[in-house]
């Protein structure tokens, strides 16, 4: 029977769920499935979602997708990527330049639009950076785009807004001595397209952090991996900065750092890069999960690819209340886990942080986000060799002991051994990749209700020669607090 039997997991899941009822799921809604057009430029899942008053729309590599908040119901039939942006570009006028991937979404509530980015493969990685914008809260009615050509090579291109701009950084795809990567802010109302205009890039911002060069592991010491944070902050100041956050060290080994830059906007149109501040953790974090993270054994007995947890990069990042708040992964005792940390940003100083691990079973690509009340929300991916890849929750209340995080609740349960077509399941060795990046956003109408958007194994991948690389994706709505209740604005 290819349906596997969890009967533990399930009971320490109950039992996590009745004994701490301050972390509930609501409501789960599947999303789209894989696996990805055979035409399209990454093969990983890498799913972004966001949320409006009215929709769920998920937007990974296997295309575009629109649901009713009310009851999951999809609005119309999915689109792949290149349909997407060929219509968005066709919208504002112009051409879609090479073929897109890693795409990124939000729905802004500041503004009642939404925001989507995408990197660009033209036989390999290229300088486009393609940013799209709606024409209104309605994800279903028009968007259009625009492509800007960095300085160099990019991969893994970013997304952030605050009241003021757009942000976005990506990888830089170059690995020579003289290495950047690229910072962009754009002011928020150029993006803002009415009728027969479209956003414009006249004030487009463009700075560079240079890339030291990688340490003797082979890897980078850590400025590749800044993020632009989400800052929802209604009445924030014009020269209030933007935060850009990435983790840093300085030897293999050594303390984990946590690199924070300010952008700050000098006139409504010029915007400035600050030097980095370096906030240690007082201890290491691993940049590279050292152990893949095994499945359940194959119908049979078979062994199962393990999945590969990926580098360990900042996840993502949000502001709240004063604070900047990060997460990202390592590894906690041989398996795949993550960190988390929480920033002052008045003082620039460390408040807490935190591991996210299990001694059973791996923890990959998690991500966060911080609700109303202060309360921290996490939603990940949770795998072993006697649990299939299922979603969990967890999190902490704003009143939690410091450094704390509340048990792990099981959200959606994974019944199958995730592989792709080409993964040959006679031979020892074989890996297979998950999703680079994952989504918790807050409901623009309720803002205690978070809503997770992961990869978990509901669908069944054999037979390999038709089902490899079917993978699932699930919205997961779930709330902390004594009661479930809606917190205040």
């Amino acid at each position: 029977m290819r349906r596997l039997t969890l009967a533990v997991s399930l009971l320490i899941a109950v039992a996590s769920s009745t004994a701490f009822a301050q972390v509930t799921v609501v409501r789960t809604f599947r999303g789209m499935n894989g696996p990805n057009p055979p035409e399209n430029a990454a093969v990983s899942a890498d799913l972004m979602g966001g949320v409006s008053p009215t929709h769920l729309v998920g937007f990974i590599n296997a295309g575009f997708s629109v649901r009713l908040k009310s009851d999951g119901r999809e609005v119309r039939p999915p689109q792949t990527l290149a349909e997407f942006w060929t219509a968005a570009f066709k919208n504002a006028g112009a051409e879609m330049p090479g073929n897109p991937y890693d795409p990124r979404i939000f729905f802004d509530p500041l503004t009642l639009r939404w925001f989507a980015t995408c990197n660009s493969n033209i036989g390999g990685l290229t300088k486009h950076m393609f940013i799209a914008v709606s024409a209104d809260a309605d994800p279903t009615h028009p968007w259009k785009a625009v492509d800007f050509e960095a300085r160099v090579l990019v991969d893994n291109m970013k997304l952030g807004l605050d009241k003021h701009g757009f942000y976005t950084t990506a990888l830089s795809g170059t690995r020579d001595e003289n290495a950047t990567v690229p910072v962009i802010a754009i002011p928020k109302q150029d993006l803002l397209w009415q009728g027969a205009t479209a956003p414009s890039l006249a004030h487009l911002n463009y700075m560079e952090v240079p890339l030291e060069p990688r340490m003797a592991d082979k890897k980078f010491p850590g400025q590749e991996g800044m993020v632009p944070a989400f800052d929802l902050n209604p009445a924030k100041k014009p020269g209030d900065p933007a935060i850009f956050i990435n983790r840093y060290r300085r030897e293999v080994g050594g303390e984990t750092i946590i690199q924070v830059r300010k952008v700050t906007w000098t006139t409504p149109s010029t915007a400035t890069l600050s030097e980095p501040t370096n906030i240690g953790l007082g201890a290491h974090y691993a940049v590279q999960p050292t152990k893949m993270a095994e499945q359940p054994l194959l119908p049979g007995g078979q062994p199962s690819p393990p999945i590969r947890p990926g580098e360990a990069r900042i996840v993502n990042a949000v502001v709240r209340h004063g604070s900047v708040w990060a997460i990202a992964g390592t590894d906690v005792n041989d398996r795949a886990a993550a960190f988390w940390v929480e920033i002052d940003l008045k003082t620039m100083t460390l408040v807490q942080h935190g591991t996210l691990a299990d001694p059973s079973a791996h923890i990959v690509f998690p991500s966060l986000n911080v609700d109303a009340n202060g309360n921290l929300g996490i939603a990940m991916t949770r795998v072993g060799a006697t649990e299939a890849a299922s979603t969990f929750v967890t999190g902490r209340l704003r009143t939690d002991p410091p450094n704390t995080l509340r048990p792990l609740v099981k959200a959606v349960e994974g019944m199958f051994v995730y592989f792709k077509k080409e993964t040959d399941l006679s031979k020892p060795g074989q890996t297979v990749q998950w999703s680079d990046y994952s989504t918790v956003v807050m409901d623009p109408s309720d803002p205690a209700l978070f809503w997770s958007y992961q990869m978990a194994a509901t669908n069944d991948c054999l037979p390999r020669e038709i089902n490899g690389g079917k993978f699932g994706t699930t919205w997961v709505g779930f709330r902390l607090g004594p009661s479930g209740k809606k917190g205040s604005r």
